[in-house]
């Protein structure tokens, strides 16, 4: 039986114009943006889209969207972005990426899970995390990564996810989770998964079933592997944009570029599975679990949420 985690991707579009969002207003009759913040009257001047700030751009933005899509307050549908199409050379480096990083990712996987139960020991879950040698392309997967019961040496990853794995910090996010999976297999991460479990009730009023508390751990586990590798390897770029971006987090304007092709998911990130929890539950949470993550969380990444 797998243990698959499909980390959602978004693939990076170009961000929102003023051009494109002039384009949108002359599209909608003003009658159906009676409710919008942003309501031209007839016997005002035309809306200088371009002297908006970034978060009056949004604000309209979100108003158009949630007209002309009529999805506000409905459940939203998962996200297809960039699954239907992918470069086989990105497939080929991000594996490559995934397998140069193994051996660093099961010793910070181990220092966490260490670090998690306050114990030095975890002799069993070492030996077991120690015998994952192969990482591997698994077309059955698709935008997934898995461990399997039936082999435990083996993460399997599917082509679509493959391709996001070019980026260290994907990368070593879902070698953490999937790690995890392998430790747990030792039988006693027990009082751990129960005690995260506890705290997305508190932090998020979730009452979680037996595998979506496994892969809360696992996805946990995952974030304090990242959080290592940032320290360990910094770069110019922000510690909070490397680690949020790992899970799918977007700044504004590739949220509003996102917007016009999946209003919801654009906002909402992709909801809940059954199995795993979303981006915005997983940002609620993670600080009660470590509250030196929410450093690492933006503070909009849980405040604009919508179709609920």
């Amino acid at each position: 039986m797998p243990w698959a985690k499909d980390i959602k991707r978004f693939a990076a579009l170009p961000g929102l114009t003023a051009g494109v969002l002039a384009g949108l207003l002359l599209t909608v009759p003003l009658e159906r943006l009676a409710g919008a913040r942003f309501d031209p009257k007839p016997e005002q001047a035309p809306l200088d889209v371009a002297r908006l700030s970034d978060a009056e751009l949004e604000t309209l933005a979100l108003d158009l969207l949630s007209t002309l899509n009529g999805r506000r307050g409905q459940p939203a549908a998962r996200s297809s972005w960039g699954r239907a199409e992918f470069d086989p050379r990105r497939v080929h480096r991000g594996m490559d990426n995934a397998r140069r990083l193994l051996p660093l990712a099961k010793r910070l996987t181990l220092q966490s899970l260490r670090g998690s139960l306050k114990s030095d020991g975890l002799s069993r879950e070492r030996r077991l995390i120690a015998s994952v040698r192969r990482v591997v392309l698994d077309p059955g997967l698709g935008n997934a990564a898995a461990v399997s019961e039936r082999d435990l040496t083996t993460i399997g990853i599917g082509p679509e996810y493959a391709a996001y794995l070019t980026a260290d910090e994907e990368a070593m996010l879902v070698l953490g989770h999937e790690l995890t999976h392998v430790a747990a297999r030792g039988g006693r991460l027990y009082d751990f998964i129960e005690s995260t479990s506890d705290v997305a009730r508190r932090f998020a009023d979730l009452a979680l079933n037996a595998v979506q508390k496994e892969e809360l751990v696992c996805d946990f586990t995952g974030a304090q592997v990242l959080k290592r590798y940032i320290a360990l390897r910094p770069t110019a770029r922000p510690g909070p944009e490397r680690f949020s971006s790992a899970f799918g987090y977007a700044p504004r304007s590739e949220r509003l570029a996102h917007a016009w092709q999946d209003f919801c998911a654009s906002y909402n990130g992709d909801p809940e599975d059954g199995e795993h929890l979303s981006e915005e539950q997983l940002f609620r949470i993670l600080p009660g679990l470590d509250p030196r993550l929410k450093a690492l969380i933006p503070d909009d990444a849980t405040s604009t949420r919508l179709c609920r």
